[in-house]
């Protein structure tokens, strides 16, 4: 009866510390995504001078062949 009982309470912790870890890692998702929310809105800022500068290049090294 007592080895019983000893199964039961084991298999009650269980639970319970599988609850408690399950909600603890639902809330650091939450967390996670609250802070990448931010930099998912901001526009992306183009940069045009590389884009210009490679052009720019291409043609030098083209002209010398």
């Amino acid at each position: 009866m007592i080895a019983l009982l000893d199964m039961t309470v084991l298999g009650v912790a269980t639970v319970l510390a599988l609850a408690a870890a399950t909600s603890i890692q639902w809330a650091l998702l939450k967390v996670a995504m609250r802070t990448m929310r931010p930099a998912a809105l901001r526009p992306a800022v183009v940069r045009t001078e590389l884009v210009h500068a490679t052009g720019q290049l291409a043609r030098a090294y083209a002209a010398h062949r």
